[in-house]
């Protein structure tokens, strides 16, 4: 059974998350919830928005349609190992119905980064961005911080409220980070967002491939379009080649640096800042080893031209009105 194994998870994947704030699992009643709507269908299962009829609280609620699978379990795991945090999204309990349906309760946030992006009829403000970019970034500081690749990272993995308020959810592919060279899965990540070390089939590598997605989603915020957007592994492989110049053995800024010409020139407020560009420049080296860390693009130069947060600021004062 589905609990059997979530048991066993939770007592011995020492493998996948941090153990020193490993907690029990809650489960709790499926007629503690009222089905509000679909949220999301797929082969996997379903999505519903629910509402907490103890608490008024409206959640997420996932049920797979054959039972928990190895990704969910270790979702649970981890959210439930890790010490909370404003930018993780909220794990909050497993529900069980009189016909043993199992689902899983998280946070519920109103959209993602993706859908966020997706609605805009313009590009995203600078202000925008910046204010993206710094709660992702912390984010992720945090996850590695606690020993843990995220592995997944793209906008629609980046939950979104109507204060513009930024969470990072899909454990499913999270791994923890060994503290000697160790091997890892080869095939992680979602193909557009996937660091070349791994689409070249490293079984050893480090946190920095989540550095790589992150600067892939801070070029799709830029350019509104998916940065590099191969059909297979070979393919992703050759357009970042030809982005960067095969070997990378000199410096390839220029050779990035013409996608984003209109985003750095256009209008009177660019875009894209020759700082803004350096960041970026950082985030997408080719060799893992010459990434810049989340911590170090936290206290990058381009944080410091202007405030992120007076963005979010100057939003959540008018909504508050």
């Amino acid at each position: 059974m589905a609990f059997a194994a979530l048991y066993s998870c939770n007592q011995n994947d020492h493998d996948h998350h941090p153990a020193n704030h490993s907690q029990n699992v809650t489960l709790g009643r499926a007629d503690h919830y009222v089905y509000l709507n679909v949220i999301s269908e797929g082969s996997y299962g379903v999505v519903f928005r629910a509402l907490n009829k103890k608490t008024g609280e409206v959640v997420a609620m996932k049920q797979e349609f054959y039972g928990l699978c190895t990704s969910t379990l270790r979702e649970i795991t981890i959210l439930n190992s890790l010490p909370r945090h404003s930018l993780i999204v909220e794990f909050k309990e497993v529900v069980v119905d009189n016909r043993d349906r199992v689902f899983v309760v998280m946070e519920h946030l109103d959209s993602d980064l993706k859908r966020f992006m997706d609605v805009k009829m313009r590009p995203l403000r600078p202000s925008e961005v910046k204010c993206m970019m710094k709660q992702l970034l912390e984010g992720v500081k945090f996850l590695h911080e606690n020993g843990l690749m995220h592995r997944d990272l793209k906008p629609s993995n980046l939950l979104v409220n109507k204060m513009d308020e930024l969470k990072i959810c899909d454990f499913g592919l999270s791994r923890q980070l060994q503290s000697e060279s160790g091997s890892y899965s080869p095939g992680v990540a979602t193909l557009w967002y996937r660091a070349p070390e791994v689409l070249a089939g490293a079984e050893t590598y480090s946190s920095a491939v989540d550095m790589w997605s992150v600067g892939c989603i801070m070029a799709e915020m830029l350019l509104k379009q998916v940065l590099f957007n191969g059909r297979c592994e070979i393919e992703q492989l050759c357009i970042i080649y030809m982005s960067f110049g095969i070997g990378c053995a000199k410096p390839y800024g220029n050779q990035l640096l013409h996608r984003f010409l209109d985003a750095m020139t256009l209008g009177r407020t660019p875009m894209l800042t020759q700082l803004g560009f350096d960041l970026l420049n950082r985030l997408l080296r080719f060799d893992p080893d010459k990434r810049i860390t989340a911590d170090e693009a936290l206290n990058h130069g381009w944080f410091k031209e202007f405030d992120p947060y007076f963005f979010w600021f100057t939003k959540t004062r008018k909504q508050s009105l």
